[in-house]
């Protein structure tokens, strides 16, 4: 692993090693909250940074293969991201009480990041990279509006 990766890896275990701030719906923007403590379970926040650590690697081969043109590699890192979640590593009952633990903005910034990793694939597979780019960027962006929502304490300087 190289040093880079593991700054990467260290500062995301931080960022999740601490309770996550739990949110309540806003009525003018679903992705603004007020805080309140999440505590999450040991097992699910362990699968949570998992998962984010996974993120952070393929978005770096995603735009790597983007500004390369590489059709292939950018739409199979893209649906690798698509697919990344908790699903793959709980049962559905497991699911249905994390899904009753995370703030409901904190789901649809998932749900959003994931189908536009989905639109990111279609974009490659049909040679659009500027869309794809585009596309990357939101991708970026929900990435900094969750860390600013739901972990501003660990990502200071993210300001809203």
């Amino acid at each position: 692993m190289d040093f880079t990766k593991a700054i990467v890896l260290a500062l995301l275990l931080m960022a999740f090693s601490i309770p996550v701030s739990a949110q309540t719906m806003d009525s003018k923007d679903s992705t603004r909250m007020n805080p309140q403590e999440l505590k999450l379970p040991e097992n699910v926040q362990t699968v949570l940074i998992h998962e984010m650590v996974t993120i952070t690697r393929l978005m770096g081969n995603l735009l790597e293969y983007i500004v390369q043109g590489d059709t292939q590699s950018a739409s199979r890192a893209a649906l690798e991201i698509r697919d990344t979640n908790l699903k793959q590593e709980f049962n559905s009952q497991e699911i249905k009480k994390i899904m009753k633990i995370l703030p409901k903005g904190f789901i649809k910034l998932d749900r959003n990041f994931h189908m536009t990793a989905n639109e990111l694939s279609k974009a490659v597979d049909s040679n659009d990279f500027k869309t794809a780019l585009t596309l990357y960027k939101d991708m970026t962006q929900s990435c900094m509006d969750c860390h600013t929502a739901y972990a501003a304490n660990r990502f200071e300087n993210l300001k809203e």
